[in-house]
């Protein structure tokens, strides 16, 4: 006991430093003042010292702390070492993804810790600290999930969700606690994709149309935004104004429509998660975080294509789990179809998705791979007819092929402008192909590749492409480190939580508002009397909440999100229910998309508002009734 005493108390004061280390370099003049022999080991170790900072109560405090729970995580026994190794893989990946996001967000210098043997040292030391803390963290949670698998966590019944009319009540009860921001945001919130969306629905030139090279003269849609979603857009602003009515109430009856839309399916998942999983509780505590949680009815009534591609993509991955159970195959089939169908008309990165998950059921569901055969055929044929027949037709480009390059593209702007005078003349024209180069370093921003793409010539060719490619291929084997650093650059805040701005969307609204209204085409406007700027200062101040208290924080981060698919594919995988894991996987190839999006997550959330979206519903996947496990179906 008292060995296990000590070796608590070593791994707690190694992750204390873990926690408190400063990544910064020590300077010799502080370190080892008052040595005679300033280069002795002593002196290296004063710099590892030196760089620990935290107050010497909390210090003290924060040891107490530390070394009672890892007394209580060597009291937790997991005696499977398949679920150990995984536990540890997730502990060393959440380790490095700790590390790297620090780097970048507070440093803003990967290589920090890679300077000298004192800073490759305290980058061990880091490491240690946080990967001892997240496996304990991961042992516990999982040893206690293990415990819990067979039994009923749900002891009393919910009785809301056996009420006849139990559906009603809940939409009822979400709608009144959106009704503020519906209220505060009238007509509806704009984000910057509102604009060129809107101008589209009425065919006005926009830039995204001068990104790529036209099919049809005086035809100025693209489908860079899903053209589905213009036309959405179009019917209700063309449909009020030809019924006399103004822009606002137009925009506002096409935004309130999507909010019923998604209100629907977030009802519908609660139903699910209660009746069909047996989850009352935690299907209540889905209710509330979609009625209380502030992102969610502001993304409801967003003019974005997110809204619709989250709604989707839930109703997806409850109909892929609903699939595998029930006797009804045809009109289930027939519904994860046409599903299926509007993720991939919503959003191009969903077919990847789909084809990804409809692939792994093939795998885990062997003797139905008809079913699947049938939804992938439905899934190819709708996406080859929409892309090379009905989009030509209408005279619509299907997008530039820039936005499929965003991680190549940052790579090679990151090693110009820190590598630029080792370009020689051919890997410079060949970047000239279809990038403006002289523009390329100063393009350059490690968190959003949307400047970079801005270069790319539209009328560049497949030969152009090719050589290109080429010469990327070339420049990282003379800097790899600078590509890696470019990709971890571009996506650490899927990984590394850091808390998003939710007010940043009132104020986006506004501005982006602006840019629709810049050339006098639209008079849209929210309301500024005392009422609603009142009600929208209430919703700030509600926002601020979610962003400032500590737990409630934690919502607001993109990560958290990202992790809960890990963590929920990894629990099902242990307890071997290959119907949860088909969502969950879906879910994760989602993410793997969103890493060759442009975006970091610290810039905004709405590349992850799905996982936010399902969130509760993956959570009820892990702790469902495992009834059809992979042993016994």
């Amino acid at each position: 006991m008292k060995g296990k005493n000590i070796k608590s108390l070593l791994k707690a004061i190694v992750t204390l430093a873990a926690l408190t280390m400063d990544y910064n370099l020590v300077s010799d003049e502080v370190s080892v003042s008052g040595y005679e022999n300033p280069e002795s080991v002593f002196g290296t170790l004063s710099k590892l010292l030196y760089s620990i900072e935290t107050p010497t109560i909390m210090a003290f405090l924060l040891v107490i702390s530390l070394t009672l729970f890892y007394r209580y995580v060597s009291h937790t026994q997991i005696r499977s070492k398949h679920i150990m190794a995984g536990i540890c893989v997730m502990s060393a990946f959440a380790a490095f993804w700790a590390i790297t996001g620090k780097l970048f967000y507070v440093y803003k210098d990967i290589g920090l810790l890679a300077r000298g043997i004192v800073q490759c040292f305290k980058g061990i030391f880091v490491f240690t600290g946080f990967f001892l803390l997240f496996s304990g963290i991961l042992k516990i949670a999982v040893g206690a999930y293990l415990k819990g698998c067979g039994k009923n966590t749900d002891i009393r019944p919910v009785s809301l969700f056996h009420k006849k009319y139990a559906g009603i009540i809940i939409a009822a009860f979400i709608l009144l606690m959106w009704l503020p921001v519906i209220a505060a945001y009238y007509p509806a919130v704009f984000m910057g994709d509102s604009e060129d969306i809107i101008y589209m629905a009425y065919n006005y030139p926009t830039e995204v149309a001068s990104s790529v090279v036209p099919l049809k003269e005086g035809v100025y849609i693209t489908n860079h935004h899903p053209a589905v979603y213009t036309g959405y857009v179009s019917l209700f602003l063309h449909g009020i104004q030809a019924l006399g009515g103004s822009y606002n109430l137009g925009i506002f009856l096409c935004a309130a429509i999507q909010g019923l839309i998604t209100l629907c399916i977030l009802v519908y998942s609660c139903m699910y998660c209660a009746n069909s999983l047996k989850q009352e509780r935690l299907a209540l505590a889905a209710v509330l975080f979609y009625a209380l949680f502030p992102l969610i009815p502001k993304y409801a009534i967003m003019i974005s294509k997110d809204t619709f591609f989250a709604d989707f993509l839930f109703l997806w991955a409850i109909l892929i789990h609903k699939t595998v159970h029930t006797e009804n195959t045809k009109r289930d089939l027939a519904a994860l179809a046409l599903a299926s169908v509007g993720v991939v008309l919503i959003r191009k990165n969903g077919v990847y998705v789909i084809i990804l998950t409809l692939a792994l059921a093939a795998v885990l569901y062997k003797r139905f791979w008809k079913r699947w055969v049938l939804v992938l055929a439905a899934v190819i044929a709708v996406n080859m007819l929409y892309s090379n027949i009905v989009l030509p037709a209408a005279g619509i480009p299907d997008g530039s092929v820039r936005e499929m390059l965003s991680v190549p593209f940052q790579q090679t702007a990151r090693y110009i402008k820190y590598h630029g005078d080792e370009v020689t003349l051919q890997e410079r024209n060949a970047i000239e192909g279809i990038l403006d180069y002289d523009r390329l370093a100063g393009a350059y921003g490690g968190n959003l590749s949307d400047s970079v793409k801005g270069t790319y010539k539209k009328t560049a060719t497949g030969e152009d492409l090719k050589g290109y490619f080429g010469v990327w291929i070339q420049m990282f084997f003379k800097h790899p480190e600078t590509y890696v650093a470019a990709f971890l650059n571009n996506y650490y805040g899927y990984f590394y939580c850091i808390v998003n701005d939710a007010t940043k969307l009132a104020r986006t609204s506004v501005g982006s508002m602006a840019n629709v209204n810049r050339d006098g085409y639209f008079d849209f406007s929210h309301c500024y009397d005392g009422f609603h700027a009142g009600l929208r200062d209430i919703l700030t101040f509600y926002d601020l909440l979610w962003m400032r208290v500590p737990v409630l924080n934690l919502l607001m981060t993109s990560a958290l999100y990202v992790w809960a698919a890990v963590v929920a594919f990894f629990l099902n995988w242990i307890r071997k229910d290959k119907a949860a894991v088909l969502p969950v996987f879906m879910y994760l190839a989602l993410i793997l998309t969103v890493l060759a999006g442009p975006s970091n997550a610290i810039n905004y959330e709405r590349y992850v508002f799905p996982c936010i979206l399902g969130m509760p519903f993956l959570v009820t996947l892990a702790f469902g009734k495992n009834e059809r496990s992979m042993e016994n179906v």
